[in-house]
């Protein structure tokens, strides 16, 4: 009988349909994994544009959104300033003054770039700034905020209830750190309200010609301080419940908004130095400057701020300091302010006097200018005359001699023939200047 290898057994069919089935098997399992890295990949890239690009949410009459708060905890404030303005020319505020680092979002925009000086925020526009940068804002007509570091702000503006005349609202939230200084002027017809994490706060003028100073920190254990230096506040707990605090007092809400611990601000160092336009010479190497005040009964810290400029936003010093003494050894030439605050737990006191001084690099030798005869003269002793620097030191062959304000007339005595003499001024920075002279004496 002859076999034909084409023909296939019932056992043949059925292995190919098993590798059939199992190939199958396989395209499905392989199509099933792809399908879900790409889930994944997405999944994570959305993840990574909501943590580096957050996307403010827009306030209308309500608590920050869950979506804003998710991405930035529970951090935030926000100040709500209602206002008569009409909506096509109300700006919530504008940059005059930036430190370092500072950064703006626009409302529609994922992104966030550079701030220039001159911007304005409009609603739901945004600004950051980061370590050791502040930005000092312009609000109203004559109304200040600084944003302190590692802060985020962002704008509102929204309708108020219609029965208050149509009125709007700007809201900022924040992150960190907000002081401020609101006239009288800027408050008439107008609310300053302050939402913290915990608490709402509505700031005040006690009068229109008086101004409303404040300091609001979220602090390191997530509770809030308002210190109030001017006006009035109202602050309003997650219980319902209304406090209200004077000028200079100081409030500390607990992060669930039931505890209030109200004290007096601590009064603010006095005597400090160094005194009001002290002048700092140094030639090659900057000096230590020795910063010290009085202390204050019952503060644990005192808050050391150092500028280079009056309004204290391109600030060089920022911190807080054990003691009544501060040491800075790197200030190059520049004009600078300074002031310090006491602090007893988290009330902080107001600024103290403000006193600038200068540091000025001084490479110039000091004047030496000498009168020597044009003659000569007789043997024995000499009166050697001329003028120098007033704070300069004087010396003559290494001898130090003294002079009156810089007036020099001092007794030499001479040899019979050529006296050689060298004369040295030198100033209080070591910059040197000096003169031979030949005398013939006979």
């Amino acid at each position: 009988m002859t076999t034909d290898e084409n023909i296939q057994t019932p056992d043949d069919r059925q292995n190919s349909g098993d590798g059939r089935r199992r190939k199958a098997f396989v395209w499905i399992s392989e199509l099933s994994l792809v399908a879900g890295c790409v889930a994944v990949f997405f999944g994570f890239l959305v993840a990574l544009l909501n943590v580096f690009f957050p996307e403010g949410s827009t306030l209308v009459g309500e608590r920050i959104s869950e979506s804003f708060a998710a991405l930035h905890d529970s951090d935030g404030i926000d100040l709500q300033i209602d206002s008569d303005a009409s909506a096509d020319d109300l700006f919530a505020a504008k940059i005059i003054r930036m430190q370092r680092r500072v950064q703006r979002r626009g409302g529609r925009s994922l992104a966030w770039d550079d701030a220039h000086l001159g911007d304005k925020f409009m609603q739901d526009d945004a600004v950051q700034t980061f370590a050791r940068s502040t930005a000092l804002l312009e609000i109203g007509n004559t109304s200040y905020l600084t944003v302190h570091e590692n802060s985020l702000i962002v704008f509102n503006r929204q309708e108020s209830d219609p029965y208050l005349g149509g009125q709007q609202t700007v809201m900022l939230m924040i992150e960190g750190e907000l002081s401020g200084t609101i006239s009288g002027d800027d408050t008439k017809g107008t609310q300053f309200g302050v939402n913290l994490p915990n608490s709402d706060v509505t700031l005040a003028a006690a009068s229109p010609v008086e101004e409303v100073d404040f300091q609001i920190t979220v602090n390191d254990d997530q509770s809030t301080t308002v210190n109030l230096h001017a006006g009035v506040a109202s602050i309003t707990g997650r219980d319902g419940k209304i406090r209200t605090i004077n000028a200079k007092e100081s409030v500390t809400i607990d992060p669930a908004g039931t505890t209030f611990r109200i004290s007096e601000v601590p009064d603010a160092p006095a005597r400090i130095g160094p005194a009001n336009n002290t002048v700092v010479v140094y030639r090659n190497v900057p000096k230590k400057v020795e910063f010290n005040w009085a202390s204050v009964e019952l503060a644990d810290r005192y808050h050391v701020v150092i500028a280079r400029d009056p309004e204290f936003s391109d600030r060089i010093v920022d911190d807080d300091v054990v003691g009544t003494r501060f040491t800075h050894g790197a200030l190059g030439s520049g004009t600078y302010y300074w002031h310090v605050r006491s602090r007893v737990e988290w009330a902080q006191s107001n600024k103290s006097d403000i006193h600038k001084f200068r540091v000025i690099q001084d490479l110039e030798a000091p004047l030496l200018e000498l009168n020597p005869p044009t003659e000569a003269v007789l043997a024995g002793l000499w009166r050697l005359t001329g003028r120098t620097e007033p704070d300069a030191s004087l010396s003559v062959d290494g001898v130090p001699i003294a002079h009156e304000a810089g007036r020099i007339d001092q007794e030499i005595a001479l040899q019979r023939g050529v006296n050689i003499i060298t004369v040295k001024a030198m100033d209080g920075v070591g910059n040197l200047n000096y003169e031979s002279l030949a005398i013939s004496a006979k």
